[in-house]
């Protein structure tokens, strides 16, 4: 008997992982290659064969940045697809690349506040997707089979760590840490 669960169990875990790498499609790191829109207060990336909306970073830390986004100027951007829209990790223009986002997905112009948040090791982060349903904010995606929190979502509840206290009992191999 306690074989027959020690199979099954083996079966769920690779189901799991077989769903994960199908639904990893849209959440991988990928250039985009266009020319910039702006409707209202929002930029959005025509690349000739579709459009998308930009998450970008705040209009200071472009200035800050010396990056001047024009109407019609072509641009080159590096990030995921979510929810419809890329969340850029990084801009190149005029041959000159600069980050957003740091490889975990924390805003780098968010690195120099203290806010509290959480982190995935992804040494440690094995794939599970366990964390990414009980997250009351939605703050918890996988990129490239390893979970990764956005710092600006997080609201640093502990869920994904402690548990919610019902089923989900946290990273089963303790791969989220609080953020130095």
């Amino acid at each position: 008997m306690k074989k027959r669960w020690i199979v099954l169990t083996v079966i769920i875990l690779a189901f799991f992982f077989a769903v994960e790498i199908v639904s990893q499609s849209d959440q991988q790191f990928t250039e985009f290659k266009g020319k910039l829109k702006k409707i209202g207060e929002d930029w959005f990336l025509n690349t000739g064969e579709d459009f998308y909306k930009l998450n970008l970073a705040p209009d200071e830390f472009l200035v800050e940045n010396k990056i001047e986004l024009q109407a019609k100027q072509s641009i080159v951007i590096r990030g995921i697809i979510d929810s419809e829209e890329i969340v850029a990790y990084s801009l190149i223009l005029d041959g000159s690349e600069t980050d957003l986002r740091s490889k975990d997905g924390v805003p780098l112009w968010e690195e120099s506040k203290k806010k509290d948040y959480y982190v995935v090791d992804k040494k440690n982060c094995i794939g599970c997707r366990l964390c990414i349903k009980p997250c009351p904010v939605d703050a918890i995606k996988m990129v490239n089979g390893i979970a990764v929190i956005d710092s600006n979502k997080c609201t640093s509840c502990g869920i994904c760590v402690e548990g919610d206290n019902n089923k989900f009992k946290g990273c089963p191999v303790g791969a989220i840490k609080k953020a130095e």
